[in-house]
Parts: C-alpha cells; sequence; structure tokens
C-alpha cells in the first residue's frame, strides 16, 4: 500500500503531456488484456465471432478493475510509474473505492466529450482533470530516485 504523500509541502502536479505518455503506456497494456479476452471468448465460442453488449460490458468492467487494482494498490498504474506520476487524494492518502469508481466515471465523461476533461488541466491552476476534480485527488509527479 502507498504511503501518504505530504501535499503541505510544494509538490509537483503532472501536466497534461506527461499524463497523456502515462495513458500511452496503460492503453497498450490493456490492449492486450482484451485482446486475449477476445481470443478466448472465440475459442470458447468455436471459432466465431463474438459481438455484443455482454462483449462491451466485460471489457469495460476490465478496464474498470485494471485501474481499481492499480490505484488502490500503490496509486501508480504501470504507465503513471514510467512517467513518474501517482494519484493521491487531495489530503495525501491512498484513494477509496469510491474516490476510485468517481475518478474512472470522470475519465469515461471526459472521453464522451473527446477529451474535454482531461484538456481542462491546462486551464486549471491546480492542473487537475475532471476525474481528479469529481473524486477529490490529484495527480503528482514523483521525486527522481537516486541512485
Amino acid at each position: 500500500m502507498a504511503e501518504a504523500t505530504d501535499l503541505s509541502a510544494e509538490v509537483t502536479r503532472a501536466g497534461l503531456l506527461r499524463r497523456l505518455g502515462g495513458m500511452l503506456y496503460d492503453s497498450m497494456i490493456l490492449i492486450a488484456i482484451w485482446m486475449i479476452t477476445l481470443f478466448a471468448l472465440v475459442a470458447l465460442n468455436n471459432g466465431n465471432a463474438v459481438t455484443g453488449f455482454g462483449l462491451q460490458s466485460l471489457l469495460f468492467l476490465e478496464t474498470f478493475f485494471f485501474f481499481a487494482w492499480f490505484w488502490r494498490e500503490d496509486g501508480q498504474t504501470v504507465g503513471m510509474m514510467a512517467w513518474r506520476m501517482r494519484v493521491v487524494s487531495n489530503n495525501g492518502t491512498p484513494l477509496t473505492l469510491t474516490q476510485i469508481t468517481t475518478r474512472f466515471a470522470g475519465a469515461c465523461l471526459s472521453a464522451i466529450c473527446l477529451g474535454l476533461g482531461y484538456l481542462w488541466i491546462l486551464v486549471d491552476p491546480e492542473r487537475r482533470s475532471w476525474g481528479d476534480i469529481m473524486s477529490d485527488s490529484r495527480v503528482v509527479v514523483e521525486p527522481k530516485k537516486k541512485a
């Protein structure tokens, strides 16, 4: 479990480009997970294509659980680790399940609005996306590890 980050001290908040880099990494992992799921479902369906609301729901749930597990476990997805970011509550503690669910809903809303929720980072003085604002959380830049 992640330790609380002292947000009373000045921390660097992650900007849009850093977040997009992390999203790109996470997207590649999610696509691989979805492909494995689809290959398994096609194999179980005698080689026939699998489509419909059930499939979409399954892929959506896989996406939610991917983010929920990483955010709850350590506050970082693989993409966030690579780009030295961590998501924390505004008080510096790890996210609760309610915050995780709200944050994911904010990310979905941002995607539905063609990324406007992420572009909000450019105008918000605290560099918060809609998901950050809705879930009372923020994405901070982790300091470089000393060798």
